[in-house]
């Protein structure tokens, strides 16, 4: 399974929350597309001939920024450089303010079957907090221009431990969302990320984020409340009807390669991390004058970086982790693992197979600290 990834690292504004790389102001759409085809061309062999692109994910920043004729510039490139398999899962990344019929119909015929909608929440009051650009009636307004557009295979993002709000407050969000018939949700709980605006109103107490007791009691009726309606809980924040799991977050989480497009976008091809510089003007104007070894740093991957990292990931899925898989890969750390996951089991964090129990979702980095070397 391989994965494409291509970053839009325009926002009209930033959230407070957001730590991922983007820009809040004017920069020509049009260069920064011909930079990515540019960057294509440049990394069109990064796949095996024989391989073939499960996933395709447009993320950001904002993607729904961009014009449908920007969207169709872009994806004409994609299937010009790579093979696409027949069932490929294509996301589009969109905020509530951008959705309208025609802009959503043209997605669709532009090969777009997955949509990854960012609501975080359904109450006004919240949205304007985190400075987010829509409403709840627009929220709303833009799931049923979705689902009347073809679009089967539609998320969205909610995000828990929010400032002022409570379980009731949480509660009703989820109700909302099961109201649309959705098949997949992903539920983030509000995390403090340094240099973020949120990190900088909490340092100056303009703002504080829930107890613990809190954060815990959300996220235990959070997995009550999907698993009474069946959507599997399959990795720490993602939630799914049968057979609508991210394939493209699937593919980060075990291991599959992937390349990333774009300003601050991550690649991996088994042994090695690539990453592109986070600035959008560096990287077109370098792109541009074909200066690629100007953008982009790697980092080859030792085993106990490998090893850590399947720690690290894997700890998230509900399938669990491996003894097998570490025997295989890692025989060096498999020992310790067996000696630490046994310990694990008698403390209730993780079941005989090694998925995660309940105390364990709750407890996550407990495992991943005991595991780790």
């Amino acid at each position: 399974m391989a994965s494409l990834y291509i970053h839009i690292p325009f926002c009209h504004h930033k959230c407070i929350y957001c730590d991922f790389y983007s820009i809040a102001q004017k920069f020509d759409h049009s260069k920064y597309i011909d930079a990515l085809e540019r960057e294509m061309e440049h990394r069109k062999d990064f796949f095996e001939k024989k391989e073939t692109l499960s996933s395709v994910y447009f993320g950001g920043g904002t993607p729904s920024i961009l014009s449908i004729k920007d969207l169709g510039r872009i994806f004409e490139k994609i299937v010009f450089y790579f093979s696409l398999s027949k069932d490929c899962e294509i996301t589009f990344e969109a905020n509530p303010e951008n959705i309208s019929f025609p802009y959503a119909r043209d997605l669709r015929q532009i090969g777009f079957n997955r949509i990854s909608l960012g609501v975080q929440s359904f109450d006004d009051k919240t949205l304007r907090l985190i400075n987010r650009s829509h409403t709840s009636a627009l929220a709303k307004s833009s799931i049923e221009i979705l689902k009347n557009s073809e679009f089967e295979n539609i998320s969205i993002d909610l995000i828990s431990n929010l400032p002022y709000s409570d379980l009731e407050h949480w509660k009703k969000n989820l109700e909302i969302f099961l109201s649309y018939d959705l098949p997949h949700i992903s539920c983030y709980t509000l995390m403090r990320e340094e240099g973020t605006m949120l990190d900088k109103l909490l340092k100056k107490n303009k703002l504080t984020l829930l107890e613990e007791s809190q954060q815990i009691e959300q996220m235990e009726f959070t997995m009550d409340f999907m698993q009474k309606y069946n959507y599997a809980h399959y990795e720490t924040s993602s939630f799914a009807l049968e057979g609508f799991h991210s394939r493209h977050n699937m593919s980060y989480w075990t291991f599959e390669k992937y390349l990333g497009l774009g300003a601050g976008a991550h690649s991996y091809n088994g042994k090695e991390r690539f990453w592109n510089i986070a600035d959008v003007y560096k990287y077109t104007e370098n792109v541009l004058n074909t200066n690629f070894d100007s953008i982009c740093e790697k980092e080859f991957l030792s085993t106990k970086n490998k090893y850590n990292e399947y720690i690290m990931l894997t700890a998230r899925l509900s399938k669990g982790l491996s003894l097998e898989f570490v025997k295989k890969h890692f025989a060096e750390y498999y020992v310790y693992f067996f000696q630490q996951t046994t310990k694990l089991i008698k403390e209730g964090l993780i079941n005989k197979d090694l998925s995660p129990t309940r105390k364990g979702w709750l407890l996550q980095d407990s495992i991943i600290l005991a595991l780790a070397v």
